[in-house]
């Protein structure tokens, strides 16, 4: 190891072992490295982690209150009750500034509220508006906001109300549910949402949309803008993407049945092949993300496995089979991942 090498807990951990440190040494050497959190960094951590939590329960007891209290309400106090926690938060924001914690969750809170006034607009109005304007007009409306706080947390807002705004949007007006669709609609917004991607065509129009965001962000974040050195939105966004074409391409092989049943088609395991390909690529030699690196390969392992259970579980015998093939892939991944961290560290 050179003496160029900057100091990291890998660096540090094999040094220790080569030269048989105990723990106290090591944690001292820890100290002396400075790469154990100081007071203010503990305290920084602390105070976002209590602001987005109380900001949570904020609007988990507006949502709690009116679904309370809706009945005893007139719809003047809704709207005044809402419209003035927006402008509470908007105020907040002002006196607090933009970049500081407390006004970026109460930027957030606003941009969350103003959903919750067009939902109690249109239920005091019965306006008959579909529910995919409702999200795309709640998605217009915190744009600019999103321009202007150039936080994380509003612009996965904005992209969970783009994507829910495409499958209210196909599912209601351009192919209403059929047959065993009707079905998943009854059992609950979360299994008619799950079950909408194993169209293709959505599946394809939803991984293009997150996909599109991915490329944005981490050109931004290459260019170095600021706000967009953070890992959360590309790595949300990038498990949302291979989700909506990993799933029917399982689909299509578990049960090549259905493809005539629910539009399933090539088009899906087309995108996934090329968008793990990609992924694997750009964040292993241009921008180091162990985390996406894990997720593409939990996706390789499921078409694996999902390839195996048709064609090669034949009776139960061959399950011992499938469970040795299964730690072996895992195992194989886990190793090479540990190679490709190695090898970040010895280039830096």
């Amino acid at each position: 190891m050179s003496k160029e090498t900057p100091a990291s807990y890998g660096n540090v951990q094999q040094m220790a072992e080569q030269l048989n440190l105990s723990a106290a040494a090591y944690r001292r050497a820890i100290e002396i490295a400075q790469l154990s959190p100081d007071q203010a960094r503990w305290l920084c951590d602390i105070d976002r982690f209590l602001s987005a939590v109380g900001a949570s329960l904020i609007i988990a007891g507006i949502a709690a209150f009116f679904a309370w209290n809706w009945a005893d309400l007139n719809y003047m106090a809704k709207f005044a009750l809402i419209q003035s926690g927006i402008i509470a938060a908007v105020v907040m924001v002002w006196r607090l500034g933009i970049d500081s914690s407390a006004g970026r969750v109460s930027l957030f809170v606003a941009a969350f509220l103003t959903g919750t006034l067009l939902a109690v607009f249109g239920q005091v109005y019965q306006t008959g508006a579909d529910p995919y304007s409702l999200f795309l007009t709640w998605a217009v409306l915190i744009l600019p906001w999103a321009i202007i706080g150039r936080q994380a947390g509003i612009w996965l807002l904005l992209q969970l109300l783009l994507n829910l705004t495409i499958i209210m949007y196909y599912t209601q007006v351009l192919h209403p549910p059929e047959g065993w669709w009707q079905l998943a609609q009854l059992l609950g917004p979360l299994v008619l949402l799950g079950s909408t991607v194993l169209d293709s065509t959505l599946a394809s129009y939803l991984f293009a949309l997150n996909a599109a965001a991915l490329v944005i962000w981490e050109v931004g974040a290459h260019n170095g803008i600021a706000w967009m050195q953070g890992r959360v939105f590309p790595r949300l966004t990038a498990v949302a993407a291979l989700s909506t074409v990993l799933i029917p391409t399982i689909v299509i092989i578990a049960a090549a049945g259905l493809m005539e049943k629910t539009g399933l088609s090539v088009v899906s395991p087309i995108l996934l092949l090329a968008a793990t390909a990609a992924c694997i690529y750009y964040y292993q030699y241009q921008r180091h993300d162990l985390l996406i690196l894990t997720c593409n390969l939990f996706g390789v392992i499921m078409v694996i496995t999902a390839f195996s259970i048709r064609y090669l579980i034949i009776d139960t015998g061959s399950l011992l089979v499938l469970a040795f093939l299964v730690i072996a892939q895992v195992a194989g991944a886990a190793w090479w991942l540990r190679q490709v961290a190695q090898r970040w560290e010895q280039e830096t």
